[in-house]
């Protein structure tokens, strides 16, 4: 494979998120072993598509929705869901920006009461081909709102993802990724006003058959989560996540 002066600043910063991520990982399960470990599973739904009303052509203007129910050990069971619209536009075939909308109903692992945040959310989406790697990064900026609270927290995350080909069988492919979550002020429900949590996931994805492109992708999810002056909570986390596009 050739490597030339267009493809290799976005091959170093993709291989670097992933070594990044699978580095902090270990590190942290390897150093962290004093702080809270929890067991969990987390399932989502993935879905995006074209808001042309002619099914049979393709706009620039995209829906998405994703929606999500995460258990986890210590909250008894049930521990978050998510209900995440939005709309975007393609300015080409690998760079999109989105807007939209998240709810989330959560029982904090303290035993804490359930309690609601809104969220608005806008995102930059880049997709590229390095080689046999198929990566993606994602820059999302978070203006979160709870109702026990006036305070509004500002959030940036950083989600960087490789998936390789398996050469048995092209259907399936190995996946990792890694998202840094960065607190950009503090809240007096919690943000610390710095980086905040990391989760960095490694599994299988696998291309079934059937319309709207259905992709499953199975795995690890190794969750960390700062929390100055305390002991920082690291969760296990089988992940399923199913994807479609329409």
């Amino acid at each position: 494979m050739r490597i030339n002066a267009s493809t290799f600043p976005l091959r170093k910063s993709a291989l670097t998120c992933a070594f990044v991520g699978l580095t902090f990982f270990f590190l942290i399960n390897v150093s962290r072993a004093q702080d809270e470990h929890d067991f969990g599973s987390w399932f989502s739904v993935n879905t995006q598509g074209s808001l042309s009303p002619d099914l049979n052509s393709e706009s620039r203007f995209r829906w998405w929705f994703d929606g999500h129910l995460r258990y986890l050990t210590d909250s008894g069971g049930f521990h978050q869901s998510i209900f995440r619209p939005g709309i975007g536009y393609k300015l080409n075939d690998q760079t999109s920006l989105w807007i939209g909308y998240g709810w989330i109903n959560e029982l904090p692992t303290n035993k804490q009461p359930i309690f609601d945040e809104n969220r608005v959310w806008q995102q930059l989406i880049r997709t590229k081909t390095l080689g046999r790697f198929d990566y993606m990064s994602r820059t999302r900026f978070e203006q979160r709102f709870r109702n026990n609270s006036d305070n509004t927290g500002l959030r940036l995350r950083q989600f960087c993802k490789l998936s390789l080909p398996l050469d048995c069988e092209n259907r399936w492919s190995w996946v990792v990724w890694d998202e840094m979550f960065f607190d950009l002020n503090e809240t007096d429900w919690g943000q610390i006003g710095s980086f905040s949590q990391n989760r960095v996931f490694t599994g299988i994805g696998c291309n079934l058959n059937g319309l709207n492109k259905p992709r499953l992708e199975v795995g690890y999810l190794n969750q960390f989560i700062r929390r100055p002056g305390d002991d920082d909570p690291i969760n296990h986390v089988l992940s399923a996540n199913w994807f479609w596009t329409f």
